[in-house]
């Protein structure tokens, strides 16, 4: 079952990264680029990874 309250919180503080990241100019980004759909990939990836530790431990 997916915690969807864990994913929101990581969404929401990789999303914060990302932006901090751009305005220190960290990371490049494009006019079609969507901060909102790379930290949706990366909070999902996030999110597997703590729940595969959670599983082995």
């Amino acid at each position: 079952m997916v915690n969807y309250i864990v994913l929101y919180k990581i969404r929401k503080r990789v999303k914060k990264i990302l932006k901090d990241k751009i305005s220190e100019g960290e990371l490049a980004t494009t006019k079609t680029s969507c901060i909102g759909c790379l930290a949706d990939d990366i909070s999902w990836e996030i999110y597997y990874l703590m729940k595969q530790k959670e599983e082995e431990g």
